[in-house]
């Protein structure tokens, strides 16, 4: 076995997303606000965010709905919505509101029945293991023509970021939530390892 030799140099480039050949034509959405802007929110709305974590879309979700809309964020951990919190009180959004709830138990969030125009679910479901009482939470809460957007990481991305076996397949997804009453709307990749599929209560 060879040497490293002490003398030669070792560089690291951080690739560019935006230019690099290697993610050529599969860049589609990256930031929150590229994929709201798929997704689409509109003023006066009120959008209920699983599994929020730290908040990465909460204040552009705030921004959006505007001062006469509400933003729900709910999580299973206490430090997640504590982390929410410092944010929106930091940004000045009186808009935004935390729930702590299990979303694997019936009606956890509390929230009201058909109050919500939208849900989105950002990398969440491929650690839940009652995926579909997640999903029915969302479905009661949805009202009639209301959209849930859930974000995963897909096994179909030029990064691969996990173990196969925990990759949650678009036609999985479909399966579980059109069995609970949605239809399915659309699906498209994001970014370089997470695909979006959009569903709407029928």
């Amino acid at each position: 076995m060879s040497t490293p030799n002490k003398n030669t140099t070792s560089t690291f480039n951080l690739l560019d997303i935006d230019h690099d050949t290697l993610f050529a034509g599969k860049k589609k959405v990256n930031s929150p606000k590229d994929i709201l802007d798929i997704i689409g929110i509109s003023p006066g709305e009120t959008v209920v965010d699983f599994g929020c974590g730290i908040g990465y879309f909460i204040l552009e979700v705030a921004e959006r709905v505007g001062e006469n809309g509400r933003v729900v964020a709910v999580d299973i951990d206490r430090a997640m919505l504590d982390a929410v919190k410092d944010k929106a009180v930091a940004s000045g959004f009186r808009n935004i509101y935390g729930v702590q709830a299990d979303l694997q138990i019936p009606g956890a969030t509390k929230v009201a029945d058909q109050s919500a125009d939208l849900v989105i679910i950002i990398n969440l479901l491929y650690y839940v293991k009652k995926r579909e009482e997640a999903l029915r939470e969302a479905f009661r809460i949805l009202k009639t023509g209301g959209k849930m957007a859930i974000m995963e990481w897909s096994e179909k991305g030029t990064v691969q970021a996990m173990e196969k076996g925990l990759y949650i397949s678009t036609s999985e997804l479909k399966d579980l939530a059109t069995k609970l009453g949605f239809k399915f709307f659309r699906s498209l990749v994001a970014s370089v390892s997470h695909e979006i599929s959009i569903f709407e209560k029928e």
